[in-house]
């Protein structure tokens, strides 16, 4: 017991140490002039940890760093810049030990607060501050809220592809817990895509806004209806209706909620293939085609989106839009073909048997000659659903109401008797389906 007790007090006094020893000689420093009270040595400390932070070498930079944060914050902002750097290092190296790791985040804080005061900044400094602090400390979602909120306001385009990011998962959390609207989520999204686009057509590192982009998306398409993003796509697309970057986006996403019956999508996809053909512009095409009826037309755009891309997972979804097209011109064998195709691309995906479910049950009529086959053709559809489900959960709901529809399809005892079967024999469905199935008893 004592031990215990023993080594709490040690680490409680390794915290403590952390934060005082920042706070201490700060304050008696920011007294003194740019260069504290011996300039040389604190020129020369800045200069030891500045080529260890050239080196990425953090741990050794620590104390030349410390020592020049200590008595001369003044004297140069790269005390602060790199002070991050390697304050960040110490969060990674202390990420097992929460007390610890808690106090150099506090640390972390306090460099921006120190930062601001001695260089200003207030944008850019709060658009730091509070990316971390949704990054590190997801407790103080309010504070985070407003240094990030305050940032935006007065970088705008200018602001950091972090700040973008965190600015709006920020609005996200804040909506989960009934503190804004769901409006405020697209007036959100308005803005920062606004800003983040700009940067990906003007500034010199695109890299970080296109992933902040993807991030953004992420978390927005949960929240917003079909009738929520054409209204919003709608108003973008008639101010810029030729900016490439917002015709992806609306693709992208329209996509993404099967918002595809919007002119607004139709306008948008016609234009980046026509602009720039691609893989995903081809797709979209191929669905825009399929929609309007000309099938020949779709299957030419998905076999160009298929050998465009070398993504399995896009290849699969690609297939399934093959596959479809064809089975609109009664080619089932073969659209069932490539929808096993699609699925062995990505084994996790429901969809492609949901579709040969859907398949099947289009065939119903056609492969039964009497009322118990009609229903053994149901019933071989029902064990596509069930696959479906079993392999995505996210597809149990849709596939629960066609089970249920389709059930009252089955045939009646009589039926069944009069055909030399009873519940749960084996069937062999003959037509193109050629599959067994269990007969299933309505």
């Amino acid at each position: 017991m004592f031990g215990s007790l023993k080594e709490s007090m040690i680490k409680m006094k390794k915290i403590i140490t952390i934060i005082l020893s920042f706070y201490s000689v700060v304050v008696f420093a920011s007294a003194e002039g740019k260069y504290g009270t011996d300039s040389i040595q604190c020129l020369n400390n800045i200069s030891v940890f500045t080529q260890f932070i050239k080196q990425k070498n953090y741990a050794d930079a620590y104390s030349p760093w410390k020592w020049a944060y200590q008595n001369c914050p003044k004297s140069s902002k790269s005390i602060y810049i790199d002070g991050v750097k390697i304050i960040k290092n110490k969060i990674k190296e202390n990420k097992s030990n929460s007390e610890v790791k808690s106090a150099y985040v506090d640390t972390l804080f306090m460099i921006y607060d120190d930062r601001l005061a001695n260089f200003g900044q207030e944008g850019y400094v709060k658009g730091m501050k509070g990316s971390d602090m949704m990054r590190y400390r997801s407790s103080m979602l309010d504070e985070a809220y407003d240094l990030l909120s305050t940032s935006i306001a007065l970088q705008e385009r200018k602001s950091k592809a972090s700040a973008l990011y965190y600015y709006f998962k920020a609005v996200v959390k804040k909506v989960d817990k009934g503190q804004l609207e769901k409006s405020d989520v697209l007036e959100a999204y308005a803005m920062v895509t606004d800003y983040v686009d700009y940067n990906i057509a003007n500034a010199k590192s695109k890299k970080s806004y296109v992933q902040s982009l993807e991030k953004i998306e992420k978390a927005f398409v949960p929240f917003a209806t079909c009738e929520d993003l054409i209204s919003l796509f709608d108003s973008k697309y008639n101010e810029t209706p030729d900016d490439l970057n917002l015709l992806k986006r609306i693709a992208k996403v329209l996509d993404s909620k099967d918002c595809t019956d919007a002119q607004v999508y139709f306008n948008s996809v016609s234009k980046l293939h026509d602009a720039e053909p691609t893989a995903f512009s081809s797709y979209n095409m191929g669905n825009l085609t399929l929609k309007k009826g000309d099938s020949r037309a779709a299957i030419a755009y998905f076999d160009q989106a298929i050998s465009l891309t070398e993504s399995d997972l896009d290849k699969s979804k690609y297939l399934l839009g093959l596959a479809q097209a064809n089975s609109k011109l009664g080619k089932n064998s073969k659209a069932r073909d490539l929808a096993y195709q699609s699925s062995k691309l990505n084994p996790d995906w429901g969809k492609p048997y949901l579709l040969i479910g859907d398949f099947y049950v289009r065939s119903a009529s056609n492969c039964g000659t009497n009322p118990f086959e009609v229903g053994m053709v149901y019933s071989a559809a029902i064990d596509k659903f069930k696959k479906a489900k079993s392999i995505d959960s996210s597809l149990k709901e849709v596939c629960n109401k066609k089970i249920a529809i389709y059930s009252e399809y089955f045939p009646t005892t009589d039926d069944a008797f009069f055909n030399g079967a009873k519940d749960g024999d084996s069937f062999t469905i003959g037509c193109w389906i050629n599959e067994t199935t269990k007969v299933r008893i309505k």
